[in-house]
């Protein structure tokens, strides 16, 4: 089942609510002021952290929160957006998502989203823990939350939601000035939680591309509206964003989808997605609860390794371990076997040619049309069976098992320069292309759309675009001088953060004024700013200021935007507020 928005009661949104409810209080004189730069998920669950533990440290002092985010859109952000179509999907089954934290449970009604479900659905059908939900109502869950927190607020504790781009932070002794296009506020405590604030870098070295052809942001998805049917459209990346697009220009635009065939509109555009590698993610199955036995990179492994005093090398001494993890996970579900050395003898006995490697699963050799959507089905064929049966999907699960003990690694013994560079630049996202796709549903529609010839999968590895003035148009070649001209562009990637490129607005303004500077590990600067283990910026004292969630990637890894546990600072940001003030 995929649960979406039409299958609720309506919900009330939050910062409606907010408004309302700020009319029955008003901070006082003597308030300590406290900000939140940030309206997405990772901004709730600050604000949740810092309620509940005023009510387990209880205080006289009154407290001003300023929760400040771009839009209106306060604790869904953008990838949750609750007015987003119901055919954008989350890409894991909804026995994942809980928005509280287990440590309040005594304190809070805590509802898991499955919970919430069951509460608010007006259908008959079971809430399962292995459904899919749209990310529109996976949204709405995300704001009943934070309507729970504001509920909870202790009587001297108000709060403002401020729908205003902050533009400008300047730290001055004990305290920040945060600056709005309307308006500055003086706060004492400052946490930065403000998401995928960062710009792609232009693949295009030409400054008079119409802003309609050459479309920098993914999202809303409403942007495409303009691009006109059977135009063509080349999308960059082949991720999680490309399904959204494609779906938006084919979906979106009243075609439809029955028995695994795409019915036209007559709107659709021709749709080119390329990409570095130009390999397609892999989609899996509604998998919940459920462990792989790894039998080298086991607990007491990791834990040998967290014992370490230097520095690791990722490349040398770990990934030799995954490669071989991998391959046994997969053979020990080919010959239907758990134990680890009648594994490994059934590999011996493999020619080496032959055998099953990483590099069959990170890059297998795609060169054609034809081979490209064979191997989509192929992977949806293997993704029905499941883990348990597929030997495919039993090695491309191998990185989810381990990737908490990785970014454990990551954060405190740390890797070297080179290798955490070899990490974060390639092999995080090939593992994620086979380890965190979308759900079977969504990958379904795209091989449809590839049959039906709407998308075109040109086999266009690493290509090189420039923009034909004359004719305006876009030309796009590969490494063998193939070319595909488009009409339109759009960026699909999802950018991190780079410092070194300037590409956040609010975060090159503090580094020029020098009140942050970049992460530095050894010779590689990932473009994150310099924090601590905790998530606190090492360079602005006085005051409490730290960051939370994607800006802290290079110092901590694979943040997870829906998780309460995962790479958690908020919760050291609310300690030392409370210690200070």
């Amino acid at each position: 089942m995929i649960w979406k928005t039409e299958h609720i009661t309506p919900q009330n949104d939050l910062y409606s609510f907010t408004q309302a409810f700020r009319k029955n209080s008003s901070p006082s004189t003597e308030s300590n002021t406290i900000a939140i730069v940030g309206g997405g998920p990772k901004g709730m669950y600050a604000l949740n952290h810092f309620v509940n533990q005023i009510h387990l440290n209880p205080t006289t002092k009154h407290y001003q929160v300023l929760w400040f985010n771009r839009d209106e859109l306060f604790a869904c952000g953008p990838n949750y957006d609750i007015h987003q179509p119901n055919y954008l999907l989350i890409n894991y089954c909804i026995g994942h998502v809980h928005a509280f934290h287990p440590a309040y449970r005594d304190l809070e009604n805590q509802k898991s989203f499955v919970d919430w479900l069951t509460a608010v659905k007006i259908v008959d059908t079971a809430v399962e823990p292995t459904d899919f939900a749209s990310r529109a109502l996976v949204g709405h869950y995300l704001q009943w939350v934070a309507t729970q927190t504001i509920r909870n607020l202790p009587l001297h504790v108000q709060i403002e939601l401020i729908s205003q781009p902050v533009i400008a932070i300047t730290d001055r002794d004990s305290k920040a000035t945060i600056e709005t296009n309307t308006g500055h506020w003086d706060v004492d405590s400052l946490l930065l939680t403000t998401g995928h604030c960062y710009q792609n870098s232009s693949l295009i070295d030409h400054p008079r591309i119409p802003a309609a052809q050459y479309i920098r942001t993914p999202y809303p998805v409403s942007q495409f509206e303009n691009i006109p049917p059977q135009a063509h459209v080349g999308i960059i990346g082949i991720g999680l964003t490309f399904i959204d697009i494609a779906l938006a220009l084919t979906e979106g635009r009243g075609g439809s989808f029955q028995q695994g065939t795409y019915h036209r509109s007559g709107k659709e555009p021709t749709i080119y997605p390329f990409s570095r590698t130009s390999l397609p993610i892999l989609c899996r199955g509604p998998q919940y609860q459920m462990q792989r036995t790894l039998y080298i990179l086991t607990e007491s492994q990791f834990k040998k390794w967290m014992r370490r005093s230097a520095k690791i090398d990722f490349v040398t001494e770990v990934l030799p371990l995954i490669e071989e993890e991998v391959q046994l996970a997969y053979y020990a579900v080919m010959f239907n076997i758990t134990d680890l050395e009648m594994t490994r003898n059934k590999i011996t006995q493999i020619p080496v040619s032959e055998r099953f490697m990483l590099n069959d699963l990170l890059r297998p050799a795609l060169n054609s049309e034809e081979k490209i959507i064979q191997y989509i089905q192929m992977n949806i064929d293997e993704a029905r069976k499941g883990e348990e049966k597929s030997p495919l999907m039993a090695a491309a699960a191998v990185w989810g098992e381990i990737c908490t003990h990785i970014a454990a690694l990551y954060k405190t013994v740390g890797f070297t320069g080179a290798s955490q560079q070899q990490l974060d630049q390639y092999y995080f996202g090939a593992f994620n292309r086979v380890s965190y796709g979308p759900p079977i549903a969504n990958m379904e529609k795209i091989c449809a759309l590839a049959k039906a010839g709407i998308i075109r999968f040109g086999a266009l590895p690493n290509p090189t675009i420039s923009w034909q003035a004359d004719q305006q148009t876009f030309s796009v070649y590969d490494v063998s001088g193939k070319v595909i001209q488009i009409h339109s562009l759009i960026d699909a990637r999802i950018a991190r953060p780079a410092l070194q490129k300037r590409n956040a607005a609010l975060y090159d303004n503090l580094l020029l004024q020098g009140s942050i500077r970049a992460h530095e590990n050894e010779d590689y600067i990932p473009g994150s700013m310099s924090i601590d283990k905790c998530g606190k910026c090492t360079t602005i004292g006085g005051l409490p200021v730290y960051c939370y969630g994607s800006n802290t990637e290079g110092v901590f890894f694979d943040n997870d935007t829906l998780s309460r546990t995962k790479n958690d600072t908020a919760c050291y940001w609310v300690q030392e507020t409370l210690r200070q003030m």
